[in-house]
C-alpha cells in the first residue's frame, strides 16, 4: 500500500490518457501511462478476511485497473484462458509424496468426463498443504504468489515492469531464511533489484502478449489473443531501501489501512510472539529474530542486505534460462546434482543393517514403475520442501497430492517419450538393441 501511494503521490503513474508532462511548468514526467493493481487472495487457506472487494474498490478509486486472483486458481487448468492466454496443457498432475523419487501421476483434463469427480482447485491446494509439514508450506505459498503475479503481468497488454512492494526488512528475512532453506544457488537472482521475467510456460520472455484481456472482469473468458510485438517485462523492487517500520509509519501518517500478518508461518492456536510456541517454520523464526534484534541494533537489516547484495549467481545465462534448466516449481535456475547434494546431507538408509527388513517389506516404488519422477527436476530447496525429514501426522501416505498447473506444464515440456528418444538415435543402434 505504501508503494502504491508513493507512485501515485509523485505522479509516476498516469491515468491512461496519454498525457505528457510539461517540464517547463515544473510538472513531473510520467513513467508509466497507466497502472494495474494485481492482488492475490489467500483467504481460502489462511482463514483471514477476504479483502478482494476492498482492494478492487481502492484501485478503482485511484483510477487504476484491477486484476484479482486467488491462490487456489494456480490449480485451475482454465486460468490461462480466463486471463486471455491459451492453455498449454489440458490436464494436471499429482505426486506421491511418500516416495522419495516423487513419481508423477497424470490427471484427466478439464474436458474429460472423469474430471467431473475431481476436487475443486481450493480442495487441491488444501490437500497439498495438509500433505506437507508446516515448515514446507510458506515456500510453496510464496511460489504460488510469484507465479500468479508473473502470469498476470504477461496477461495484461502493454506491461513493461512488475513492481513488488517488498521492503528491506522482508529482503533481510529472505536472505537468512533462504540460505537456511537451501536457496543459496538462486538467491542472488531473487534479491536483485531488477530482474527480467521469464514468460509463463514459454522458453523465453519474448512471447507476444494477449491484447484482449478485460482486467475489470478477469474471470470471464477472453477471445483468442491477437499477435503483437514481443513483450519483455522487468521485475523491480522500488521499496528495497525502505524498512518495514518506515513503510508502516508512512501508512499511518497517510491514513492508509494495512494488513501485515500473512499467517503463512504458524498453525492455528500458536502465536508468532510466543517465543517459539506455535512457531513451526524457519520464516517465522527469522522474522521474530530480525525484528527483535533490530530494536537494539538498528543496522541489522541494512547489514544483512549488504551481505546479500554481494552474492553472485554462478550459473549460466540467468536472464533467460530454458525449461530444461529451471526448477518446475519455483521457476528459477536449478543447481546441478541437487539430489546428490541432498543425499550427502541426509541419512536415508543404513546399508547392511536394513537389508533383512527391506526384503520383508514390499517395495512401494513398484506401483509407479515407468512413471516420470519429479525429484531429478527440482532444485535443492524445492527438493527439501517436497521430501522433508518429517511427515505430516494424520495424512494418508498413499494418497497422491495435486500439484499446481504451471508445474504440470513445465514437466510436460521436459518429458521426452522413450520411443522418441529411440527414434532419434535409431541410426546409431546395432541390430538387436
Amino acid at each position: 500500500m505504501a508503494m502504491l501511494d508513493m507512485l501515485l503521490q509523485h505522479g509516476y503513474v498516469g491515468k491512461g490518457d496519454g498525457k505528457t508532462a510539461d517540464l517547463t511548468k515544473g510538472e513531473r514526467e510520467v513513467l508509466w501511462d497507466r497502472g494495474t493493481v494485481v492482488y492475490v487472495e489467500f483467504a481460502g487457506v489462511t482463514g483471514m478476511e477476504d479483502r478482494m472487494g476492498a482492494m478492487k474498490t481502492l484501485a478503482e478509486e485511484k483510477g487504476l485497473r484491477f486484476v484479482g486472483l486467488r491462490a487456489e486458481e494456480a490449480f485451475d487448468s482454465t486460468l490461462g484462458q480466463k486471463l486471455g492466454r491459451p492453455s498449454a496443457s489440458p490436464g494436471g498432475i499429482a505426486v506421491d509424496l511418500s516416495n522419495p523419487s516423487l513419481p508423477l501421476l497424470d490427471l484427466p483434463s478439464a474436458s474429460s468426463p472423469a474430471s467431473a469427480s475431481a476436487p475443486d482447485p481450493l480442495l487441491r491446494l488444501q490437500t497439498l498443504l495438509a500433505s506437507l509439514p508446516a515448515p514446507s508450506r510458506p515456500a510453496l505459498l510464496a511460489h504460488i504468489l510469484s507465479h500468479l503475479l508473473n502470469l498476470a503481468a504477461y496477461s495484461i497488454p502493454n506491461v513493461s515492469h512488475l513492481l513488488l512492494g517488498e521492503t528491506s526488512t522482508r529482503e533481510a528475512q529472505r536472505v537468512v531464511s533462504g540460505t537456511a532453506l537451501g536457496r543459496g544457488w538462486a538467491l542472488p537472482l531473487e534479491l536483485a533489484s531488477a530482474t527480467p521475467l521469464l514468460a509463463p510456460n514459454t522458453d523465453s520472455a519474448s512471447d507476444p502478449p494477449p491484447t484482449t484481456l478485460d482486467v475489470s472482469a478477469p474471470i470471464n473468458p477472453a477471445p483468442a489473443p491477437i499477435p503483437a510485438a514481443p513483450q519483455s517485462i522487468t521485475r523491480l523492487k522500488p521499496m528495497k531501501d525502505v524498512t518495514l517500520k518506515e513503510a508502516a509509519l508512512y501508512c499511518h501518517l497517510r491514513g492508509i489501512p494495512t494488513v501485515n500478518h500473512r499467517k503463512w508461518t504458524s498453525e492455528a492456536g500458536g502465536g508468532s510472539d510466543a517465543r517459539g510456541k506455535g512457531v513451526h517454520t524457519i520464516e517465522s523464526l527469522t522474522e521474530a529474530f530480525i525484528a527483535g534484534l533490530d530494536v537494539t541494533h538498528p543496522a541489522t537489516v541494512s547489514t544483512i542486505n549488504k551481505t546479500g547484495d554481494k552474492l553472485v549467481f554462478n550459473g549460466d545465462s540467468p536472464s533467460l534460462p530454458g525449461p530444461e534448466n529451471c526448477c518446475p516449481v519455483c521457476q528459477t535456475p536449478a543447481e546441478p546434482s541437487a539430489q546428490a547434494w541432498k543425499s550427502r546431507t541426509a541419512l536415508t538408509s543404513l546399508p547392511g543393517r536394513t537389508k533383512s527388513i527391506e526384503s520383508a517389506v514390499p517395495d512401494s516404488t513398484d506401483d509407479h514403475s515407468g512413471s516420470v519422477e519429479l525429484a531429478p527436476m527440482l532444485c535443492y530447496s524445492c527438493l527439501t520442501t517436497f521430501t522433508p525429514s518429517s511427515t505430516r501426522k494424520g495424512t494418508d501416505k498413499g494418497q497422491p497430492a495435486y500439484l499446481p498447473q504451471w508445474v504440470a506444464e513445465s514437466v510436460r515440456k521436459r518429458e521426452v517419450p522413450r520411443e522418441e528418444m529411440r527414434a532419434g538415435i535409431s541410426g546409431f543402434l546395432l541390430d538387436g538393441e
